[in-house]
């Protein structure tokens, strides 16, 4: 292994772990133009068609599931949550902090990447529509393993 490699593969990981999830890309980028409250995020996202490439099932988020990802993201320190009491009900606003405000615009150049090279895209969707949901995440591991790749095949000597 090179000098970097494992420092380097962690890094990944911590940033999958942090954004990997379903919701949270979609939640960050919506909020990307300034704060919002959940009903906004909410219409937003639904209003998007987010992940229709890689599933035949249409990606709905439903208030609940915004509701535990946003009190996530904030307890990670992604978000910020402010209440304005000067409404009665208090509204409740969620903004990006400056840490994941860096991270899109960082995110730039892997968007330049993927559009680069749709082709390569397009072949890991048509796999996931193929395989299942579940392909492309750690779950989906074992459906790889047990697919007919015989790690002997693929050695190459």
């Amino acid at each position: 292994m090179k000098v970097g490699a494992e420092r380097f593969l962690r890094r990944l990981y911590d940033l999958k772990y942090l954004v990997g999830d379903k919701w949270t890309l979609a939640i960050l980028v919506t909020l990307s133009d300034g704060p919002m409250r959940r009903v906004e995020i909410l219409s937003t996202i639904n209003s998007y068609s987010i992940g229709e490439e890689w599933s035949d099932k249409h990606a709905i988020l439903h208030d609940s599931m915004l509701a535990r990802t946003l009190k996530k993201m904030t307890e990670e320190g992604l978000l910020a949550r402010e209440r304005d009491m000067e409404t009665f009900p208090p509204k409740v606003f969620y903004s990006l902090n400056q840490e994941a405000l860096e991270f899109l615009e960082l995110a730039d150049p892997f968007i330049d990447w993927a559009e680069a090279h749709t082709e390569l895209i397009a072949q890991a969707q048509a796999y996931s529509r193929r395989r299942g949901r579940d392909v492309g995440t750690l779950t989906g591991i074992e459906e790889l393993d047990s697919g007919g790749i015989d790690d002997d095949e693929d050695d190459g000597d």
